[in-house]
């Protein structure tokens, strides 16, 4: 395999590399595994690491995380612990120490994969993608349009991710695999919610490896809203994210057992909230 290499110092060469057909990475968790599964074959690699940039910032309403960021460098974060415990739980989940040192949040966006740990907080979060060169801002589902597609311009890339600070909300994170650890998952499911005297003021679910993308449903959320926290509730969840789920078979479970997972997964996130699933 035969390929050239640039290191930009800047935003716009990176977009210059990349209207050129290059491939970005910076930690290249994903790329190099494509590269040598054979994958993908670029002419040209574009290491993002030589442009400088803070690694995360906080302003009270918004968690700004760059593109050079590391799963390390937030899991060192006492702001991303404090503030934002659901990512920070799903964090330590992704992968090894190793894939945390080198991997990062951006890059997992870049992926799209549906099954992507990180990009199913993004989701239940309702965070915005910076694209560069322009800067525009544009909501993560409306930026990923399937696995590995992305509405972005030939020279555009994600500069940067904004995760919204939310108070009051209590979070759940699940996901099955064949073992504990640098497991992908066959299901995963999120969820944010916010109660009041036991009755639901909000929730957001969102579901990983069911379908094309992330699977979230407003509507399945809308209906649950003002309703007593109960296992009724939670259940009727499941079906309604059954009856939208579009799993496929592949080397890791069936599109059947996917769906299983999908309609039981919200049953174990109640019994998690009501405290009898530690």
């Amino acid at each position: 395999m035969i390929f050239d290499y640039v290191k930009p110092r800047d935003i716009v060469e990176i977009s210059k590399a990349k209207k050129a057909g290059g491939i970005l990475f910076a930690g290249g968790t994903d790329v190099f595994v494509k590269m040598r599964n054979k994958v993908m074959n670029p002419h040209l690699l574009v290491d993002t690491k030589g442009v400088e940039t803070r690694k995360i910032d906080f302003d009270g309403k918004f968690l700004t995380i760059y593109m050079n960021a590391t799963y390390r460098d937030l899991l060192r974060s006492e702001v991303v612990k404090k503030h934002f415990p659901l990512i920070f739980k799903i964090i330590k989940t992704v992968g090894s120490p190793q894939i945390r040192n080198r991997g990062t949040p951006v890059g997992n966006v870049g992926n799209a994969s549906p099954a992507g740990d990180f990009l199913l907080s993004l989701y239940l979060y309702e965070a915005s993608c910076v694209i560069a060169p322009a800067m525009r801002e544009v909501k993560i589902s409306e930026l990923v349009k399937g696995p590995g597609k992305l509405d972005l311009g030939e020279d555009e890339f994600i500069y940067a991710l904004k995760v919204p600070y939310l108070q009051g909300y209590e979070g759940y994170f699940e996901k099955v695999g064949a073992r504990n650890a640098m497991v992908i998952s066959i299901a995963s499911i999120g969820v944010l919610m916010k109660r009041k005297k036991n009755v639901i003021e909000d929730v957001r679910i969102a579901f990983g490896s069911v379908a094309p993308t992330i699977l979230r449903s407003k509507e399945v959320e809308e209906s649950v809203k003002g309703k007593m926290f109960s296992q009724d509730v939670f259940e009727g969840i499941g079906e309604e994210y059954e009856k939208l789920s579009k799993p496929i078979t592949d080397i890791r479970a069936s599109a059947d057992y996917r769906k299983k997972l999908v309609r039981n997964l919200p049953l174990k996130a109640y019994f998690n909230f009501k405290g009898e699933i530690p």
